[in-house]
């Protein structure tokens, strides 16, 4: 979503120059960014305060001479660097209390509901542009997608890309009350694949487990037709299998969101998160919420065990919604 508010600086300044402060995993997917100039490795493991460290950090950060940052996070130790940079322009969210840290900042997130708002907010004049209402018209993310290799097609065993592709998102790091049941999924793979279609279970090693009870949901003779590729792909290779896809059904995730950059039309399942936060910025995508008294809670867990959230969204309903979208019937 940070990609909103790059494109936005570059059509400020088309001759500035953005350097992305982040986590080696995501370095692959800045490649995609045409408005990334350069891309440091954030070494830090999630937590870890290293305030010695961090200092460090700052001052050899501070030999590039920026004029600005945008501290994203709402962590006070991504903060810490962007002091310790001596960066003039140090603009974010108050996030955990960033009063002299932060000289530029923004204590209203309520006047921002969506993240990207609050990130294309940080491009503007906070006494200008004060509200949602206020931000002029901005463009939703939009990566660089390549061909995937006749090698790796081969090796993830995908051999008849005639077929049409669904991708699955099946996997959210946030816990179980994002993640839509595996018999859901495996009812909308048995209706994909019984069309003339292929399916690719995509995610982390992490989601491999949730993947493969997929797989084995999905009836005998559908079983070759479903490739359960979670965790044998790096980000890069996870987009570009995604632009060859028709189409895509995804939990509230990190992968729906890059569908959504690939602009492939999808079905996207709410359980306890909410569409007013962070929806999918695509206008091929279609977001199916509770309307359940307790949603959204933004839990982890469901507080009552049943996760009625995700089970009222049925498969009956996405299918439905994947034919409007797709052309596969």
């Amino acid at each position: 979503m940070s990609q909103s508010l790059m494109i936005t600086l570059k059509q400020q300044d088309p001759t500035c120059r953005i350097d992305v402060y982040a986590p080696e995993y995501a370095l692959p997917v800045l490649e995609r960014m045409p408005q990334v100039d350069g891309r440091i490795v954030n070494p830090f493991a999630h937590g870890a305060f290293a305030l010695r460290t961090r200092y460090l950090e700052g001052r050899r950060l501070a030999k590039n001479r920026y004029d600005s940052v945008f501290v994203l996070p709402n962590s006070l130790k991504s903060a810490l660097i962007a002091l310790f940079a001596g960066i003039r322009d140090r603009r974010g969210f108050k996030g955990e209390s960033r009063y002299f840290i932060l000289n530029n900042m923004r204590s209203n997130k309520q006047d921002f509901p969506r993240m990207v708002e609050r990130y294309v907010a940080l491009a503007f004049d906070k006494n200008k542009v004060r509200t949602a209402a206020e931000l002029p018209a901005f463009s939703y993310p939009r990566l660089n997608l390549c061909t995937p290799s006749v090698q790796l097609l081969a090796r993830l065993g995908i051999t008849d890309t005639k077929r049409p592709l669904l991708a699955l998102g099946c996997g959210a790091n946030y816990g179980p009350s994002k993640l839509w049941p595996v018999e859901y999924f495996a009812k909308v793979c048995n209706y994909w694949i019984s069309a003339g279609g292929s399916v690719l279970g995509l995610g982390t090693a992490k989601d491999l487990d949730t993947v493969n009870a997929i797989q084995q949901n999905v009836t005998a003779e559908n079983q070759p037709f479903f490739h359960a590729i979670a965790g044998k792909t790096n980000l890069t290779e996870a987009l570009d299998l995604v632009g060859l896809c028709q189409g895509a059904v995804c939990n509230d995730s990190g992968l729906m969101h890059t569908v959504a950059a690939a602009q492939i039309p999808q079905i996207c399942i709410f359980g306890s998160t909410s569409t007013d936060y962070t929806p999918p910025l695509s206008d091929k995508a279609v977001c199916l919420e509770s309307d359940e008294p307790c949603h959204p809670c933004f839990r982890r867990t469901c507080r009552y065990g049943t996760y009625n959230c995700l089970k009222q969204i049925t498969p009956d309903q996405v299918i439905l919604k994947l034919k409007e979208l797709t052309k596969i019937k």
